[in-house]
């Protein structure tokens, strides 16, 4: 026996034995397992390798990938065979991974929103209690105000559909890291909010978690926005006793409550098709607008139109909000009439002060690209003469097959100098068949592979992205960098388009306008 075929048996074994991998390190031991057993550059990418390489898909939308330079000697079929073999240990990994959570969170999780049992809750609580060290935490306890009476006006069944929206919006990133929530019962919840800076920082969240869970939820033909009660109790020692810290935040919540008394935020129900219809004909749909930086010279090429809404009585209503209403209500066209009218304006009149064309993506969806729209057939005599280069920008996730009339009407607004562009990409699973279905105006790269680009395997997965649209001749645009590190992992890449919070953040159009007066189009020194 070869050294060569020794290390192939103890790579296989090894691996083996150790089945099914961690969750949390299967990428990690994949191409440590495949790094030590076969020669050449192994990395992990989101498309597949041209063939002599070797691509083997382990993952939803993640490829192992092996490649070897011209020089050197191509796969052999037993190097093909290992790399299978370890791939297939991944992906059953994975899978008994996700088995597993599933059968933890159906063992210890509330069937309607996803939120831990109260028991398993406690469990949590007391380990979080005796491994904290120097940590400052803080337990909530909430309770929805007025849902007696929202049962008797819409029902339990559609009530719950609002509990179902609590505990999913408990889950989401406005809690630090390793926060945890509950359903105690009925309409109350529980939440330990952990890594907590002070009781400043506490007074932050209670004011977001109010801001958040009053955003209305649509339930049927209604949209509704509830008020929340909530009671705190910061810890700063390790001492203190959790179950103690429980009782405080639920009696502290029950002093809020009685405080304002019973009427005081009952909860508000609406037609959905009146509040969107009011909310237009009100003016109180918005546009924020975000700048596309070409970053190698340092000006602003473009703006996205963002859409943005207020109620008079909601507050702010989120853009998914907005647009799922739009959709069901088949009023998709009168919401982006108002992103249109609105943008071109401000756009245009960026383009006159500045004596350059300027673009502007709007967002559409893909089933607003119909032969008689009435909305697309306005827009090339709208555009004619202002300097505006319009993009209309369809997520990746939501692009379906195309229709002949689709297409026709695709290619007329081509003529008259209106592109199509990807959004999303790199989040969805049709991406690659895609990308050549149509000669796109441009190809937006998501958040979600800039933001790992910090590692070596998320910076490999955007190389390939990147190289492999160039190779299609795409116009890349990368979009949501955050940070000076992100910005520079894109800029060597070579990308020359980039738009993000690190850069601008969205800003009303009289602002984009004042910006324009004083500065131009300047965003960074060029490169």
């Amino acid at each position: 026996m070869t050294r060569d075929e020794q290390v192939l048996i103890e790579v296989l074994t090894e691996a083996a034995i150790e089945m099914p991998w961690p969750e949390e390190h299967i990428e990690e031991w994949l191409l440590g397992y495949a790094q030590r057993a076969v020669a050449g550059h192994v990395s992990v990418s989101v498309v597949p390798a041209p063939t002599p390489d070797v691509s083997l898909l382990f993952g939803t939308g993640r490829y192992l990938v092996a490649h070897r330079s011209l020089t050197e000697e191509p796969f052999s079929a037993l190097d093909r065979r290992l790399l299978a073999a370890l791939t297939t240990m991944a992906t059953a990994s994975r899978h008994a991974a996700r088995r597993e959570a599933r059968l933890r969170q159906a063992a210890h999780a509330d069937d309607l929103t996803g939120l831990w049992h109260h028991g398993y809750f406690r469990e949590l609580l007391e380990g979080v209690a005796e491994t904290r060290i120097g940590e400052t935490l803080a337990l909530l306890f909430l309770d929805v105000d007025g849902m007696k009476r929202l049962n008797e006006h819409l029902g339990h069944l559609d009530a719950d559909e609002v509990l179902r929206e609590i505990g999913v919006r408990l889950r989401s990133d406005v809690l630090p890291e390793g926060s945890f929530a509950a359903r105690m019962g009925g309409d109350e919840f529980a939440v330990v909010v952990r890594h907590l800076d002070g009781a400043e920082h506490l007074e932050q969240i209670v004011d977001d978690l109010h801001a958040l869970l009053r955003e209305p939820v649509t339930v049927g033909d209604h949209m509704v926005s509830v008020e929340v009660s909530i009671g705190e109790a910061l810890s700063v020692s390790g001492a203190d006793d959790p179950e103690v810290l429980l009782r405080d935040a639920e009696s502290r919540m029950r002093e809020h409550k009685r405080s304002r008394g019973p009427d005081a935020l009952p909860p508000r129900w609406y037609d959905d098709r009146t509040v969107l219809r009011d909310m237009i004909a009100q003016g109180r749909v918005e546009v924020a607008y975000q700048p596309i930086v070409d970053v190698q010279v340092g000006d602003t090429m473009g703006y996205e139109a963002l859409v943005r809404g207020r109620h008079l009585e909601f507050g702010p209503v989120s853009p998914m909000m907005l647009v799922g209403a739009a959709t069901k209500l088949r009023m998709l066209d009168e919401l982006t009439e108002v992103v249109i009218e609105q943008s071109l304006e401000v756009v245009g009149s960026v383009a006159r002060r500045t004596g350059r064309d300027v673009a502007l993506s709007v967002n559409i969806e893909f089933e607003q690209l119909r032969a008689d729209s009435r909305l697309l057939r306005s827009l090339p005599d709208r555009v004619r003469g202002t300097g505006v280069h319009l993009v209309l920008e369809m997520s990746e996730r939501h692009v379906a097959p195309w229709s002949p009339a689709q297409r026709e009407t695709a290619a007329d607004l081509d003529r008259a100098g209106i592109g199509l562009a990807v959004d999303d990409f790199g989040t969805g699973f049709s991406a690659l068949g895609l990308l050549t279905g149509w000669d796109w105006e441009w190809v937006k790269i998501d958040r979600a592979l800039v933001a790992d680009a910090g590692s070596d395997g998320g910076r490999t997965v955007l190389d390939h992205v990147v190289r492999m649209l160039a190779d299609l001749e795409r116009t890349v645009v990368v979009e949501g960098v955050e940070t000076a590190a992100e910005l520079t992992a894109v800029r060597e890449t070579g990308v020359r388009l980039v738009q993000g919070t690190y850069l601008a953040a969205p800003s009303s159009g009289q602002a984009v306008l004042d910006r324009v007066a004083s500065g131009g189009l300047r965003m960074l020194p060029p490169a």
